[in-house]
């Protein structure tokens, strides 16, 4: 039966097919890993890893968060989940690296501003302002130099504990 000719054809063409689909799987995976910005590495699409992350206060179930370039210099995030309540959250912001204040939310009046700072593309700084100015808390996120992971580390202005909570990118 293998020496009929045509039985030879269809495995090689069975075994290109084959390869193709590998090849192409194992490209969008390492797509969907990629940065979507050399120059802002949290750029992209994060999930809270929970067991890696350190909360003062109880957690969310569920965290993620999707930074993104709008163009004109202005970047974004769409922030949804669930809070530790079991409540929806679905909360976005807009904002320029120019460290001036922006409003914490954009669906509804914000209680907050914050100011932001692109300090290397693998560092992000901010600070959340109060409405009479003061500064409420302070923020760092950082990307892993493989570019998979990023950690944001919160301090509240007052307080002696802070979070730490550890993305990886979607």
């Amino acid at each position: 039966m293998d020496s009929h000719p045509g039985f030879r054809w269809t495995l090689r063409i069975a075994a290109c097919a084959g390869a193709i689909i590998v090849l192409s799987s194992a490209g969008r995976s390492i797509a969907a890993g990629v940065p979507p910005n050399p120059k802002d590495l949290t750029q992209g699409k994060w999930e809270l890893n929970l067991a890696k992350s350190k909360f003062c206060a109880a957690p969310p179930r569920k965290s993620t968060r999707e930074i993104l370039d709008l163009g004109w210099g202005l970047i974004a995030t769409h922030w949804t989940g669930t809070d530790a309540a079991g409540n929806p959250m679905d909360i976005r912001y807009v904002w320029r690296y120019d460290n001036e204040k922006y409003p914490a939310e954009i669906y509804k009046p914000a209680s907050e501003a914050i100011s932001w700072k692109l300090v290397s593309p693998s560092r992000v700084e901010f600070v959340h302002w109060s409405k009479d100015d003061k500064i409420t808390s302070t923020y760092v996120r950082e990307v892993s130099a493989d570019g998979q992971s990023m950690t944001q580390t919160t301090k509240i202005a007052g307080k002696p504990c802070g979070d730490v909570q550890v993305f990886e990118r979607q």
